[in-house]
C-alpha cells in the first residue's frame, strides 16, 4: 500500500505513473504542477477509487516535461501503450463509412471504407447511416460507369463482366477498352456530384450532349441527356458534406460524485445524423477533467476527425485539446462552448438526454456525494424526510411530511398534519408543530430517524424546525433547508447559504423529494378546504345560503377575510341585501369575541 510518494515531486510539469507491485502500470495522469497534482492523492479525505488505487500501488514514477503540452502528449501516449485499469477506457470504436475515389490512379475507383488515409485519394462523408454510402456507390455505378468492384484495372481481365454488358461500366480492367482521358471525364463528373455540384454537373453534362449531337454521335449524346436528368433528380436529394466543410460533433456532460454520463450528436452539414453514449461509473476524476480525458482518447485514436467540436463545459485543457486535434488533422480544428444561439440550444438538447439516462439508469444515491462535504454528513444519506406546509391566506393550514429511502419515494410512510396551535398565517411556528409532531411520534413508537430532514424553505423555517428537533432529540439528525427562488440550501443558524452548481444531480434529487412534499401538502390542503367549506360558519348567517356562502369564499377565499371585508367590497360580491346580513353578523361575532376576551 502506498501511503505517501516514494520521494517529493518536483514542481514542474510532467507526468506521473502508479505501478503495482509487479511494475505494472495502474494508473496515469499529467499535471501542470506535479506536486500540487500528486499531494491531492494523499490527502486524509479521498474517493473511494483513489482509497482502492493506493492500497494496489506500490510505487510512483514521475517523468517531467518542458510544458504542459509536452505531458500533454505524453499521458495519451503512455495510455494508449500501456492500458493501466483505472484510467478511463472509452470502449468506443465507432467508424462511419466514407466514399473514397481514387483519383491519383490512372483508372480511379470508387469504394466503400471506413478509414480516410493521407493517400491522395478523395473521401466524402461521412454517411449514417451506413447504407446511403453504399447507394451512392450504386449511384456512381449504375448513372455514370465508375467502377466500384476489386477487381484490379491493369488491363489484364480478358472478358468484361456483367456490368458492363448492363452499361454500367466502362470496364477499364481490359486493355484499350475506354482510354484513360475519357474515363477521366467520367470521373470528374461523378466528383461534381458527391460534391454537391450538381448545376456544375448538369451544365457540363448539357455541353457535352450538344458536342455529341453536332458529331452525330447520337447514342453518346442520348447518355449525356439521361444523365443529365439523372444529376437533376438526385441532386435536389443530395445532402453530403466533404470532410472538413460541415462535420462537426458535440458532448454534454452530466453526473456527479463518481458518476457521470456523456451524450453526443454528430452532426453533418447541419443535420443531426448520429448520436452517441457513454456512461462512466467510480470516476476519480472530476467532471470537467473527465470530458477531457474522454475527448483526448476518443480522438487519439480515431481514423478520423471532425472539423470542429462543441462541449457543454469549459475545461482547463481545452487549448490543448484544440491544438492536438488541429496537429492530427492538419488544419484548424475548433472547440468552442457556445453560450447561445443554434449551437447552445443544440448542448442543452444534450444535456437533458443525458440526464434522462442519468436519472434512469444510475443509482440516485450515488449522486448524493456533494452533500456529505457541504452539509458536515457522516456519509451519502440513505433515507431522506422532507416537510412542506399549505394554506391558503391562513386557512386550513396543513404540513407534509415525505420520505425518500434508498433511491425511491416510500409512499407509505407519507404523513399529512393538520396544524391545530397556529391561527392565520405563521409558516415558522407550523413549521415548528409538524417537525415537533413528526418526531415525538417516532420516538414514542422506536421508528427510524432519518439520515437527514429536508425542509421547504429559507432560513426562518429552518431554524424554527431545528429548534423543535433539538428540544426533542439533543443530537437530532442533520437538517438543510431548499429555498424555491434561488433553489440555494441553508443549514440552521447558519445565514450563509450552500450553492450548488444549478445543473448538479445531488441538487436535482433534492428538488425532486422537495417538490413532491409540496405536491402532497397541496393535496391535503384542498382536500381539508373542501371539506371547511361544505360546514362553514358563513351557513350559520341569517339570510345565508349555500349560494350566497359559495361566493364570498370566492371572492375572499377565507370566513376571516370575509369578517373583515368592507359594505363595498360585500356588495360587489353578492349584492346589498346580503350585504347587510353578512355585516350584521360579523359585527355581532366581533362583539362577542370581545367580551369572551374581557370576561378572560
Amino acid at each position: 500500500m502506498l501511503d505517501h510518494p516514494p520521494q517529493p515531486p518536483p514542481s514542474r510539469p510532467g507526468c506521473y505513473i502508479f505501478r503495482d507491485a509487479k511494475k505494472r502500470p495502474l494508473y496515469v495522469g499529467k499535471a501542470k504542477n506535479l506536486r500540487a497534482r500528486v499531494s491531492s492523492y494523499f490527502q486524509s479525505e479521498v474517493p473511494l477509487k483513489i482509497r482502492r488505487l493506493r492500497q494496489q500501488a506500490v510505487d510512483l514514477e514521475f517523468i517531467v516535461t518542458a510544458s504542459e503540452w509536452e505531458a500533454f502528449l505524453l499521458e495519451n501516449n503512455l495510455i494508449k501503450q500501456f492500458k493501466p485499469r483505472y484510467n478511463t477506457l472509452l470502449k468506443d470504436d465507432k467508424t462511419y463509412p466514407y466514399v473514397k475515389l481514387t483519383v491519383k490512379d490512372r483508372y480511379p475507383k470508387a469504394v466503400f471504407t471506413r478509414r480516410p488515409e493521407k493517400d491522395g485519394a478523395l473521401y466524402y462523408g461521412p454517411f449514417v447511416p451506413g447504407w446511403q454510402a453504399k447507394k451512392n456507390l450504386r449511384i456512381l455505378q449504375e448513372h455514370f460507369r465508375v467502377v466500384t468492384c476489386k477487381d484490379p484495372l491493369d488491363g489484364s481481365r480478358l472478358r468484361p463482366c456483367l456490368y458492363y454488358e448492363m452499361g454500367q461500366c466502362y470496364a477499364p480492367c481490359i486493355k484499350g477498352r475506354v482510354p484513360p482521358d475519357q474515363y477521366a471525364a467520367v470521373v470528374e463528373e461523378a466528383r461534381l456530384f458527391l460534391e454537391g455540384r450538381t448545376a456544375d454537373l448538369r451544365e457540363e453534362l448539357h455541353g457535352r450532349m450538344l458536342a455529341a449531337a453536332r458529331r452525330q454521335d447520337y447514342e453518346q449524346a442520348a447518355h449525356y441527356r439521361d444523365l443529365e436528368r439523372a444529376a437533376e433528380f438526385l441532386g435536389g436529394r443530395q445532402a453530403v458534406a466533404r470532410p472538413g466543410e460541415g462535420h462537426w460533433e458535440y458532448f454534454a456532460l452530466y453526473g456527479g460524485g463518481e458518476a457521470w454520463v456523456i451524450h453526443g450528436f454528430v452532426v453533418v452539414d447541419g443535420k443531426v445524423v448520429d448520436r452517441r453514449r457513454w456512461r462512466f461509473d467510480q470516476v476519480e476524476l472530476a467532471g470537467e477533467d473527465l470530458l477531457a480525458a474522454m475527448l483526448t482518447r476518443l480522438y487519439g485514436n480515431a481514423s478520423v476527425l471532425p472539423d470542429g467540436v462543441v462541449v457543454s463545459h469549459e475545461f482547463q485543457d481545452l487549448p490543448l485539446l484544440e491544438r492536438f486535434l488541429s496537429e492530427r488533422k492538419g488544419r484548424r480544428v475548433r472547440v468552442l462552448r457556445p453560450q447561445r444561439g443554434e449551437r447552445a440550444a443544440l448542448v442543452a438538447t444534450l444535456v437533458e438526454n443525458a440526464r434522462l439516462e442519468f436519472d434512469e439508469h444510475v443509482d440516485p444515491s450515488t449522486v448524493l456525494g456533494p452533500l456529505v462535504e457541504s452539509l458536515g454528513l457522516e456519509g451519502a444519506p440513505r433515507r431522506i424526510e422532507c416537510f412542506d406546509i399549505s394554506h391558503s391566506h391562513g386557512e386550513a393550514t396543513v404540513a407534509s411530511c415525505v420520505v425518500w429511502e434508498e433511491g425511491r419515494m416510500q409512499k407509505s410512510d407519507y404523513r399529512h398534519f393538520n396544524i391545530k396551535s397556529v391561527e392565520g398565517i405563521d409558516d415558522f411556528a407550523s413549521m415548528a408543530e409538524v417537525v415537533g409532531r413528526r418526531y415525538t411520534r417516532l420516538l414514542e413508537e422506536g421508528g427510524e430517524l432519518p439520515d437527514l430532514v429536508l425542509i421547504d424553505g429559507g432560513p426562518g423555517q429552518v431554524n424554527a424546525a431545528h429548534a423543535a428537533l433539538v428540544r426533542l432529540l439533543p443530537d437530532p439528525p442533520p437538517m438543510a433547508g431548499l429555498a424555491k427562488r434561488e433553489e440555494w440550501l441553508f443549514r440552521p443558524h447558519e445565514p450563509a447559504p450552500i450553492v450548488l452548481p444549478k445543473e448538479s444531480p445531488a441538487l436535482h434529487l433534492l428538488q425532486q423529494i422537495r417538490d413532491e412534499a409540496h405536491r402532497f401538502a397541496i393535496a391535503a390542503h384542498r382536500r381539508r378546504r373542501a371539506k371547511a367549506r361544505i360546514a362553514s360558519p358563513l351557513l350559520a348567517v341569517p339570510g345565508v345560503g349555500p349560494i350566497t356562502a359559495k361566493k364570498l369564499l370566492r371572492a375572499f377565499l377565507t370566513t376571516a377575510a370575509v369578517k373583515e371585508a368592507t359594505r363595498e367590497q360585500l356588495v360587489r360580491a353578492v349584492g346589498k341585501a346580503a350585504a347587510r346580513k353578512v355585516m350584521a353578523w360579523a359585527k355581532q361575532e366581533t362583539e362577542e369575541k370581545k367580551r369572551v376576551e374581557e370576561g378572560e
